[in-house]
């Protein structure tokens, strides 16, 4: 009897070592496997919205509701994405920085005066975050104005101000004068007329200008640019890392892929939202 307990202790002692070393064995492998997931990139959505009007008469390609953005962010929330800021997104890039499993980053484009008056109280109220990229030149002529209309103006510098100081937002460079459709340029492209040089000096002056006004009017400087109608050359990311920018965005679409190496943050892509169509049918077709 005893020397049949023995024999049984040893072959349970024996099946304990076995699963034992078969499940570090295993539990490395899982582990691999997460290292190198992230080693092969996070995927992260950019959401590209304009102006956001109450008048749903005024909805179109680039303009959506109030009601329309909160639903967009609420199906986000129940779908388990978490927002990120672009810092967060840099930080995880140059340094011990993390990300979330699903994040995805909200931008709002040209510094309308109502993504002041309706985007930045929604998102304070469901803490999310977003990029509002800034037409230095508008912003210019609105400071001097004081015109504050919700349906057609542009933020003014002390309005960027606040920007810059909320836990929810952060300005994009969205160039100075590029985004006006009287320069004779499509966005901040290269004319064929131009030479490269030319063309590097000339985006060169106009991001600096914008920089500058940044600088002057809110204390701040951004480190993200956001080309103007997404039109652009291949030169302008050689001219933007000179001038310290971290990441630029464009109007192409398709899903980002984040790695450490810092090209991952340049010519992101994004999705336009549009009206007309769901929340669940907008997301189902990009997510």
């Amino acid at each position: 009897m005893f020397k049949k307990l023995k024999l049984f202790s040893i072959a349970l002692f024996v099946v304990f070592m076995y699963c034992g070393i078969f499940s570090l064995l295993f539990s490395g492998l899982s582990n691999d496997s997460v290292t190198v997931s992230v080693q092969d990139g996070i995927k992260l959505p950019v959401i590209m919205y304009h102006s956001v009007l109450k008048d749903s008469n005024l909805s179109g390609k680039y303009v959506i509701t109030p009601d329309t953005l909160k639903e967009d962010i609420s199906f986000l929330i129940n779908n388990g994405y978490t927002f990120v800021s672009a810092q967060e997104i840099i930080d995880y890039v140059y340094s011990d920085g993390n990300l979330p499993e699903k994040p995805v980053l909200l931008t709002f484009d040209d510094g309308f005066y109502n993504t002041y008056g309706y985007v930045l109280p929604i998102l304070k109220e469901y803490d999310a975050k977003a990029i509002i990229s800034i037409v230095g030149s508008y912003t210019d002529e609105y400071s001097e104005s004081k015109i504050k209309n919700l349906t057609y103006g542009y933020m003014s510098w002390s309005e960027v101000y606040d920007i810059f100081l909320s836990n929810y937002t952060e300005a994009a460079n969205h160039s100075y004068n590029f985004h006006s459709n009287t320069n004779g340029r499509n966005g901040s492209k290269r004319n064929s007329n131009e030479s490269i040089e030319e063309y590097k000096k000339i985006f060169l002056e106009d991001t600096k200008k914008a920089q500058d006004a940044f600088l002057t009017k809110t204390g701040f400087a951004p480190n993200v640019y956001t080309y103007p109608f997404g039109a652009y050359s291949p030169e302008t990311t050689d001219i933007l890392k000179e001038m310290n920018f971290k990441m630029s965005l464009t109007c192409n679409e398709g899903i980002n892929v984040i790695t450490k190496d810092p090209d991952s943050l340049f010519m992101m892509k994004r999705y336009n939202r549009p009206n007309g169509i769901t929340s669940e049918q907008f997301f189902s077709n990009i997510l």
